[in-house]
């Protein structure tokens, strides 16, 4: 048990009510925080980006699929991940890499610039690759690892009572992601998307911390069943 607890404080075993109810709840949280990385939180930075790097609307779209669909190819790799090393380290780092991906994407504008002068070049193809390579990393961390880890694990905690879970999750996922844009706008609109970026990118480095305290694998490594129902030695 100390291995599969490592680095947290937590223990299931304590806890007076079934553990798969709080992973349920922290879960959930991970799938919200993977918003930044799905289309509905990215298309909230689309006009503010794109003019800051010099983009047309179809080029800033271009390198959103490309780095999407480059990311779709790495999301199996990360499975076997999840497979072998399960839900709590895979969310952890891939909580991690969202995080220090929209850093980079906050200071996109200037890392362009920055190529430019190297190159000796304004070519829009600069920023248009950069910011690609970072799609792709927001896309793969995000989108991709941080919600297919959070959703499996509640799942593995749940078998009867499994639809029941998902439906809830479904619900307050639904809610988050519908309403996302507006507290995003709201956010862009007082800091900036750059500020905005960057204190989105230190609220996931404090999830990643609750991560590793609420995140477990599967109720066995605790003597558990799913559900809840005690295993027998």
């Amino acid at each position: 048990m100390l291995a599969v607890n490592k680095f947290s404080i937590i223990n299931p075993k304590k806890v007076p009510f079934f553990y798969g109810y709080v992973v349920l709840f922290i879960g959930t949280l991970g799938i919200w925080a993977s918003i930044p990385g799905q289309t509905v939180g990215v298309s909230v930075f689309t006009d503010p980006v794109k003019d800051a790097l010099g983009l047309t609307r179809n080029q800033f779209s271009n390198a959103y699929m490309i780095g999407t669909f480059i990311s779709s190819f790495f999301v199996p790799k990360a499975g076997f991940l999840f497979d072998k090393y399960g839900a709590r380290y895979v969310a952890f780092f891939a909580a991690i890499l969202l995080s220090l991906s929209l850093l980079f994407a906050s200071l996109s504008a200037s890392i362009s610039e920055f190529f430019k002068q190297i190159l000796n070049t304004t070519s829009w193809v600069v920023p248009f690759f950069v910011i690609t390579i970072l799609f792709f990393f927001i896309r793969f961390s995000g989108q991709g690892v941080l919600t297919m880890a959070s959703r499996n694990m509640i799942m593995i905690w749940f078998d009867k009572n499994r639809g029941k879970v998902n439906a809830i999750s479904g619900i307050a996922v639904s809610l988050g992601f519908s309403s996302s844009p507006l507290f995003l706008n709201h956010i862009i609109d007082t800091n900036g998307w750059q500020l905005s970026w960057q204190l989105i990118a230190l609220c996931l480095l404090i999830f990643s911390i609750l991560i590793l305290q609420f995140y477990r694998n599967n109720p066995e490594d605790f003597n558990m069943k799913p559900d809840g129902f005690v295993k027998k030695n």
